[in-house]
């Protein structure tokens, strides 16, 4: 976790949610599509926030997206991205 010092906030990058207990989900706020992220494509170091930035919908081209970090724990348990 690197703490920005001009904010006081606490930015995480990808490594502080791994894969095996968090799923990342990516919804577009403009059309609706939702999709988990993939992560072979993001560099670890990039931080969520600043992800938030880059991130365009495959289905409309819009970059109004927003991510929401799943805790899917030890058990297996996948998020169904479906409609």
């Amino acid at each position: 976790m690197a703490q920005d010092q001009s904010t006081d906030t606490i930015k995480n990058s990808l490594d502080d949610f791994p894969a095996e207990a968090f799923t990342i989900m990516v919804f577009c706020d403009a059309c609706g599509r939702r999709c988990s992220l993939d992560r072979a494509k993001v560099p670890k170091h990039v931080t969520i926030q600043d992800l938030t930035k880059v991130l365009r919908c495959s289905s409309c081209g819009s970059r109004e997206a927003s991510i929401r970090i799943i805790y899917t724990g030890a058990a297996g348990f996948h998020h169904n991205s479906a409609p």
